[in-house]
């Protein structure tokens, strides 16, 4: 039987069509017709972000649209996209939040003026867990001649790295790492075209997106204790390319990580400083003079504007910022363009602005006439009560980590010289609303910088300056506090669930 799949919404006037001969998942209809599909929670059912609406031709309702989806909004013909089963022929409207591609801060200044040498370059590569950064340098200057950004391709099997491991214990291992390549090859060949050499590439990543970008076995990180299949860094010749990724600490304290602690110690390092990763999972090490102190908080995806009733990635059109003055709300988009949610900046920014005007209490409860149906921002874009509870279970796993980091190290908070603070997020957030909901504490606020993406800029270092002692050092004064196995961590994590 010939099953006609139509698929709109992707792009202004055009549809994509599959002809498939069995019954097929959309996620396959999807996959096959070579377009990304976001799925947070990795077709789990779990998070209820993929909703799509099928025109004609809808599937039979599951539990999990039950679960998920509102009764009208079922009858209308909205179904979970990770859940869905065609078997007839449909034509399905994609809402544009989950195709998009992500947008991240730039907060590197390549000069598109200077010439571009292809024969005097290296790269740098940032793979995150939902975007991947690519620097191309000039290996005599230093200087960024290029840069671009995408969203990672693995994104399609779950927005956090647990959610890449099980798939990859699944048997996508080979997927997850052609994805990335994949992504590399298209973004060399956007800024640099067919006809290029490289002397150099420095890569970095958490330690899941490292092992499967090299093909390692990923079984170790899938449980405790969590052990990778190696931390050490890795270095190849490639076609006259000297490849080097950056080393892990632990299983959760990657590359990535490591690559952000040679930068910071490259520019002059502080006598103490907080560095914090906010991302997919936030990464903290505390740097009291003597080691490095560091753990991983698992703050969860709502800070990135997953699980929520109206979030959605840093795309286009994304609300990322928010104001609250005499009840009226203020917003602005990512691109100017029309609201179609809110992403992590924003959420902050929303729920510092809702405290700061007694619309929610300190335990994060709504005002009575906002409890049922939720706080509106814009039209058709609420944050409810459970969308706030989620952040602050993301927000005390940070507050208590950064807590528990100082009474582990030799020095007091006030002691702490400097807060650097890196990731999407971190570019984007606003330091007061942060400060605002407490997920920094308040002697570090005067203390913050938005240091940008720290891991393309310690790649950036390395090529540049190649220390490979400096990274030793860090390793080898590097001390991992584990917030699961820590006693004072679940009561600090209680104690801190207020704003």
């Amino acid at each position: 039987m010939e099953i006609k799949i139509v698929i709109d919404g992707i792009e202004p006037e055009k549809e994509y069509v599959l002809v498939s001969f069995e019954d097929i998942s959309f996620v396959e209809v999807m996959k096959q017709l070579g377009i990304n599909f976001y799925r947070p929670c990795g077709g789990a059912g779990k998070c209820m972000s993929c909703a799509v609406r099928f025109a004609y031709g809808a599937p039979e309702i599951t539990s999990a649209d039950e679960r998920g989806i509102e009764f009208n909004d079922l009858r209308n013909g909205w179904r979970l996209g990770c859940k869905c089963i065609i078997t007839k022929d449909c034509k399905i409207q994609v809402p544009l939040s989950l195709v998009s591609e992500i947008q991240s801060p730039d907060t590197l200044i390549a000069d598109e003026n200077l010439p571009l040498d292809k024969t005097n370059i290296a790269i740098a590569v940032d793979i995150g867990t939902t975007t991947i950064a690519v620097a191309v340098v000039d290996l005599h200057t230093g200087k960024i001649l290029r840069q671009k950004n995408c969203t990672n391709s693995q994104t399609g099997y779950g927005a956090d790295v647990m959610s890449r491991v099980k798939a990859a214990m699944e048997g996508h291992d080979e997927d997850l790492m052609n994805a990335v390549r994949n992504d590399l090859m298209n973004i060399g060949r956007q800024i640099l075209g067919e006809d290029y050499l490289m002397h150099r590439v420095v890569i970095a990543g958490n330690t899941v997106m490292t092992h499967l970008f090299l093909h390692y076995p990923v079984d170790g990180m899938a449980k405790f204790p969590f052990v990778p299949y190696t931390l050490d860094s890795v270095r190849f010749a490639h076609d006259y390319k000297d490849i080097f990724f950056m080393p892990s600490i632990s299983a959760f304290i990657g590359g990535d990580i490591v690559a952000g602690l040679y930068y910071i110690k490259k520019k002059k390092e502080p006598k103490t400083y907080l560095f914090v990763d906010l991302g997919t999972n936030a990464e903290i090490v505390l740097f009291d003079g003597n080691e490095y102190l560091c753990t991983s908080a698992s703050a969860g995806p709502a800070l990135e504007g997953a699980n929520l009733r109206c979030g959605v990635a840093s795309i286009r059109g994304a609300i990322n910022h928010i104001s609250i003055s005499n009840g009226r709300v203020k917003y602005t988009t990512i691109g100017g363009e029309a609201p179609i949610g809110i992403c992590g900046s924003g959420v902050i920014d929303l729920i510092s602005e809702l405290f700061r005007n007694g619309i929610i209490d300190s335990g994060g409860l709504l005002a009575e006439e906002y409890a049922e149906e939720g706080f509106p921002v814009a039209e058709g874009i609420v944050i409810t009560g459970e969308d706030i509870q989620q952040v602050l279970l993301a927000k005390s796993a940070i507050y208590s980590a950064i807590t528990l980091l100082v009474r582990e190290s030799s020095i007091e908070m006030e002691d702490i010289e400097h807060l650097y603070v890196s990731g999407g997020l971190g570019a984007s957030i606003g330091v007061w609303s942060a400060a605002g909901i407490n997920i920094f504490p308040n002697e570090l606020i005067n203390k913050f910088e938005a240091a940008g993406n720290t891991s393309l800029l310690g790649n950036i270092a390395f090529i540049t300056d190649q220390d490979e002692d400096a990274l030793k050092e860090i390793k080898e004064k590097s001390r991992v506090i584990y917030m699961a196995t820590n006693p004072d961590f679940e009561k600090l994590f209680l104690e801190n669930l207020t704003l």
